[in-house]
């Protein structure tokens, strides 16, 4: 990938604008996503990560595009679970959530989110604007967790 092109594999597939537009939206959030989780390290080797990132999201379309075979249902991905005075919750790392999240396969109303040493404020920015809110800061086994909640409007 080199500046903004976009490689979309349709494999002659009839699809129409309005997909293909939200195809190229959910590609360039996550492309901005790992961007922006990498930081100034991302310029100095630009077509590198661009190679890498183009890489992970063409594994990640293939995967969900594969069909099931009869009988069969697809592997799940699963992620920790923690039990929190009676509820659990799945535990994600950001990237983890940005990545299924801009697939539009992320479903979890209330959830971990593991900051992998991210600032708090920064994490809990982003996550807003995605549409979750910051309920609290669970310590489990000395490591930081954010509770968060997808924002209901009502």
């Amino acid at each position: 990938m080199t500046g903004d092109d976009i490689d979309l594999d349709l494999s002659g597939e009839v699809i129409d604008d309005d997909k293909i537009a939200e195809m190229i939206r959910r590609k360039n959030e996550y492309m901005e996503e790992r961007k922006r989780g990498l930081g100034p390290e991302y310029y100095s080797a630009k077509e590198f990560w661009d190679r890498m990132w183009e890489a992970e999201w063409d594994a990640l379309e293939e995967r969900m595009q594969q069909p099931t075979i009869e009988g069969r249902e697809p592997i799940p991905i699963e992620f920790p679970i923690i039990e929190i005075e009676g509820d659990e919750f799945n535990l994600y790392t950001f990237d983890d959530f940005a990545l299924l999240h801009n697939q539009g396969i992320f479903r979890d109303e209330k959830f971990l989110i593991d900051r992998q040493g991210r600032w708090t404020k920064n994490i809990v920015n982003k996550l807003e604007q995605y549409g979750y809110h910051h309920r609290k800061t669970i310590i489990v086994s000395r490591e930081k967790y954010l509770l968060m909640e997808v924002v209901i409007n009502g």
